[in-house]
């Protein structure tokens, strides 16, 4: 039996709630299903707030504190929730979660189920529960959650209900990847941004790994694993990439030689170049470039 707690209103609390048979009615839109809210809220300074599910919800619940403090028990999993800490809960999953006594939490709060959720789900809890759950609501991520509640106060129209849900994907990624989602670029002195900026400045030259490594001042193992772990690619895999993109903008822009642009990309061997071309877009330069002059 599902227990909930709240004896008193939350002064200024925003609850919004999808009837089922909206949902019911929009189960078959090729966008909705993807990704949907039920539904969605803020609690601030939710005194005495308790809940309790044995049998889990139907939906993943997202809880983002932003004040306060609170604790949660996740499928045996105690989290402590602190300002700028996130928490989601995995559908049909036990758990019970109530704010601190003495500084009940502040939170934002929303249901959302979908063909595609379990994914991002996923990976939001390998950040929970690696304690990289730390994302401040603010910026785009608050200004999206506010344009949500807004449009759902105005209704259930298929437009809205469609744009929600053609948004989560969006709005979840500032979860993952907060830095790229406000537009902030890593602070130089971060390791592999900094090799990144090394590799767009070498793409003139031949360079090998241990050029790389050296420059960050790490062993080419340890370089290479962070590397690896961070882009999902080696870092000469990468520079090939850097490479091929450069290559691309000069075969469209410039009436320059494919061995010179070769040449200028650190690959003295022009048929190796070629090759490399091809593993990549998947047709020669050459072909490349009349494809373009014929779109």
């Amino acid at each position: 039996m599902d227990t909930k707690t709240k004896l008193e209103g939350f002064e200024g609390e925003i609850r919004i709630v999808v009837p089922p048979i909206i949902i019911k009615d929009n189960s078959h839109s090729k966008f909705f299903d993807l990704f949907y809210l039920t539904d969605i809220g803020y609690y601030p300074k939710a005194k005495n707030h308790f809940c309790k599910r044995p049998s889990g919800c139907a939906e993943h619940i997202l809880i983002h504190c932003v004040a306060g403090k609170g604790v949660l028990l996740i499928d045996e999993e105690v989290i402590n929730l602190e300002a700028n800490q996130y928490v989601v809960i995995p559908a049909n999953t036990s758990h019970l979660y109530h704010a601190d006594a003495l500084n009940p939490w502040t939170i934002y709060w929303m249901h959302f189920s979908g063909s595609q959720s379990n994914l991002i789900v996923d990976e939001l809890m390998k950040r929970v529960l690696s304690s990289q759950n730390v994302v401040s609501f603010n910026g785009v991520l608050s200004e999206n959650f506010n344009r949500f509640c807004k449009l759902l106060l105005k209704g259930y129209s298929r437009e809205i209900l469609d744009y929600i849900s053609l948004n989560l994907s969006h709005f979840f990624s500032g979860y993952l990847y907060p830095n790229l989602f406000e537009g902030k670029e890593k602070n130089d002195e971060d390791v592999i941004e900094k090799s990144i900026n090394y590799l767009k400045s070498q793409l003139h030259n031949k360079i090998v790994l241990a050029d790389i490594a050296n420059y960050v001042n790490l062993s080419i193992s340890h370089f290479s694993k962070l590397f690896k772990n961070r882009t999902g690619y080696t870092p000469i895999e990468y520079l090939n990439h850097l490479k091929i993109q450069r290559a691309c903008y000069l075969l469209q822009f410039t009436d320059r030689r494919i061995s010179d642009i070769s040449f200028e990309l650190g690959v003295e061997d022009q048929y190796y170049f070629s090759r490399l071309f091809k593993d990549h877009m998947g047709i020669s330069p050459s072909l490349y470039r009349s494809s373009l002059s014929e779109s």
